[in-house]
């Protein structure tokens, strides 16, 4: 009975021997691991330059985490012809435009590390002056911004315009010309488009405001005694006028708040006598209206 036990301890030792020995290496498992592996990109290898939404004026650079090829010749590359000029880890080349393709390849001894390509892209419109003409406009005027615009492009550049009146949009021409009055709020936004993209808006603000009085013309009338003479003032914002003689000869009077110039004339008094009235509305604005009489008495005119 022992020398079963011992015969199936030995059995069972040998099966359990058998079942933990390693299989045979064939070589089959490196290669598949080695060529798995060939494919897999060496990351410290990679050579990116940036950024990758450049434009014309932006600064182009060169990076790459892989100290082993960080010290190799730089070699910049525009629309596949290489700048000679540029030869360090940032582009050097004043002459770039929109679609130009740029990459760099780094050559360290025998081996060449491309980057990636990038695409010169599209820079929108700046606007490099505005203001808003007139400077200080009031009801009659036609309002328009003066603009001065680049595109680095060289595109042609068109503006897009909205007008608003106190806070209510009045249009989107290139000027305003519409009914307003004093101290009504006027803003316009301009925003330049060149065919692809839409630069900075710029916004521009004013305010009406007050007119001066404005001076028509009229003739005086003189009957070879009394010389009358209606000054032809209108006030653009319909403000009251008030007229003061400033100049004129003795004995002649005028109406402050009608402007009518009457004269009794004297024998004496034939000749050009200057005439002068400042005329005033009740907002600070006033203007000078010179005059110039003719007295003749013996055609009974000036």
């Amino acid at each position: 009975m022992m020398i079963l036990i011992h015969i199936f301890f030995f059995v069972l030792m040998a099966l359990l021997s058998a079942c933990s020995e390693q299989p045979k290496d064939t070589g089959i498992l490196k290669e598949t691991q080695a060529v798995v592996e060939s494919q897999i990109p060496d990351k410290i290898t990679v050579v990116i330059i940036g950024p990758k939404s450049a434009t014309a004026e932006a600064i182009i650079t060169l990076k790459t985490s892989n100290p082993a090829i960080s010290g190799g010749d730089i070699h910049w590359y525009v629309n596949d012809n290489e700048v000679a000029s540029s030869q360090g880890v940032r582009l050097g080349f004043d002459n770039l435009k929109k679609g130009d393709m740029v990459k760099a390849i780094i050559v360290n001894g025998d081996k060449k590390y491309p980057s990636n390509e990038i695409k010169i892209k599209n820079t929108p419109p700046a606007i490099l002056k505005a203001e808003l003409l007139p400077s200080r406009p009031v009801v009659s005027d036609i309002l328009q911004p003066h603009i001065k615009a680049d595109d680095v492009d060289k595109d042609n550049i068109t503006f897009r315009y909205r007008w608003t009146l106190n806070g209510t949009v009045a249009g989107e021409e290139s000027h305003l010309q519409t009914d307003m009055k004093r101290d009504d709020l006027i803003m316009v936004e301009v925003t330049p488009y060149d065919g692809e993209e839409y630069g900075r808006t710029v916004r521009l603000e004013s305010r009406v405001y007050n007119a001066l009085p404005a001076v028509g013309e009229s003739s005086p009338e003189f009957d070879g005694k009394t010389y009358q003479y209606h000054i032809p003032v209108t006030d653009p914002d319909n403000d009251s006028l008030t007229f003061k003689l400033q100049q004129g000869p003795a004995g002649l009077i005028i109406d402050q708040s009608s402007g009518l110039i009457s004269w009794e004339v004297r024998p004496e008094d034939e000749g050009l006598h200057e005439i002068t009235v400042l005329v005033s509305d009740n907002n600070g604005a006033a203007l000078i209206v010179p005059i110039t009489a003719s007295i003749s008495l013996d055609e009974k005119s000036n």
